[in-house]
């Protein structure tokens, strides 16, 4: 198995530090400019995106002619209630979001989904595509992809917050044919 787990470029809420969860929010002239710098360096396997317009038209904008897309709503962002559309910074000044950065493993998002139910959609999705396709590509969200990573390093949720992923990022999993083990690297672009 080997695959690619990118984050959507960055979008016009992204720049205004504002939590977008599964609001519709298209990408910034800088994250159409990130995905189109990721156009020609992936292989052309099928890739699996969020069916939220950030990772649709980021995965629209990294794939080679003719390459599948198949827009997948397990692999979304957290749903983050009533929280979607405020900014981090008037977040920040509350109790439940310190609650939130103290322990996101039993936190749940005031009328939204947990960090739990997150890990759950997409490692379901995740495993279903490894058992379908020897390689594949997955074009998610930064809470998405971070509560992955935890379940496939074997971490609590509790680490998810000690993991760095900007926008665009791109990392390499596969397995390590000499110890059977899974390897995730981050894939460096350079300028």
């Amino acid at each position: 198995m080997e695959c690619y787990l990118i984050r959507h470029a960055e979008t016009v809420l992204n720049r205004k530090n504002v939590l977008q969860g599964w609001a519709d929010a298209p990408l910034s002239d800088n994250g159409m400019l990130q995905a189109m710098k990721l156009s020609g360096v992936l292989p052309p396997w099928p890739i699996f995106s969020s069916d939220l317009k950030r990772a649709l038209h980021t995965a629209e904008l990294l794939a080679a002619p003719g390459q599948r897309i198949q827009p997948d709503a397990r692999l979304r962002e957290i749903h983050v209630g009533v929280w979607q559309g405020l900014s981090k910074a008037r977040l920040g000044q509350t109790s439940l979001w310190q609650q939130y950065q103290r322990s996101p493993s039993t936190f749940r998002f005031p009328a939204g989904e947990s960090l739990k139910d997150l890990q759950n959609r997409i490692v379901g999705a995740f495993y279903e595509y490894q058992e379908r396709l020897d390689r594949f590509i997955i074009v998610s969200h930064r809470l998405a992809i971070k509560s992955l990573l935890c379940h496939l390093q074997g971490w609590s949720l509790d680490q998810i917050h000690s993991i760095d992923l900007p926008n665009a990022a791109v990392l390499h999993i596969y397995h390590e044919q000499d110890n059977h083990q899974l390897a995730i690297e981050p894939l460096i672009l350079h300028d």
